[in-house]
């Protein structure tokens, strides 16, 4: 195996998810007054931390970056519901946990919702760890990642990690780990196949060539 590690990413990564992020955001812009968005708008300007997103979208100086992140908590756990895992994803969990490769999963989403939602589809039990952020703000999860991944003796030279956006890669060079990202989730494939150096990946079927070598 090239790799015997592997650390995901959940948003968009897991769990399809981009367009309930799409709904319930605009929700929020029009009870702001705010024009709404699309999802091609959506996949070429999302990014990380999500303040970052925000302040394309929102003038905060006329409402609370608090409050927006809240409401659109409130309005994404409301839809949330109705999303589902990639089953592609699923499938490939799967093998990899029967090959004896380690798992886990860090991200920016708030733990409680991360845990909550991995058990809901019964994904809970293939990962060592779920690693969720402690607030709403969703900010860097580098060196959180760090802490993570050396807490549990994941050694980089051997850990892949796998995400939809830009920062899952900048995520994955803090720790000191590869990483490949997969253009189906909250960046369009466009916007990542626009970083230098990043790997890209139409589909989760493609890991095992990836990982398995």
């Amino acid at each position: 195996m090239k790799y015997n590690s592997i650390v995901w990413d959940y948003n968009g990564t897991i769990i399809d998810d981009a367009w309930v992020a799409v709904e319930a955001e605009n929700v929020v812009l029009r009870e702001h007054g705010n024009p709404e968005i699309d999802m091609e708008f959506y996949l070429r300007e999302c990014e990380m931390p999500i303040r970052l997103f925000y302040d394309k979208i929102y003038d905060f100086s006329k409402c609370d970056f608090r409050e927006v992140a809240d409401s659109f908590l409130e309005n994404y756990d409301r839809i949330a519901p109705n999303a589902k895992p990639f089953p592609e994803v699923c499938e490939v969990i799967r093998r990899f946990s029967s090959l004896g490769i380690r798992q886990g999963v860090i991200s920016g989403f708030e733990t409680g919702r991360l845990v909550s939602s991995l058990k809901k589809f019964g994904l809970d039990g293939y990962f060592e760890f779920m690693s969720g952020a402690d607030d709403v703000n969703c900010g860097s999860k580098s060196e959180r990642a760090a802490a993570v991944v050396s807490k549990y003796g994941y050694e980089p030279v051997s850990t892949l990690f796998v995400g939809d956006m830009y920062h899952d890669y900048e995520t994955a060079s803090f720790v000191g780990a590869d990483c490949v990202l997969i253009a189906k989730g909250h960046q369009g494939a466009s916007v990542l196949r626009s970083y230098d150096g990043v790997t890209v990946l139409d589909s989760a079927l493609q890991l095992p060539l990836l990982v398995e070598k």
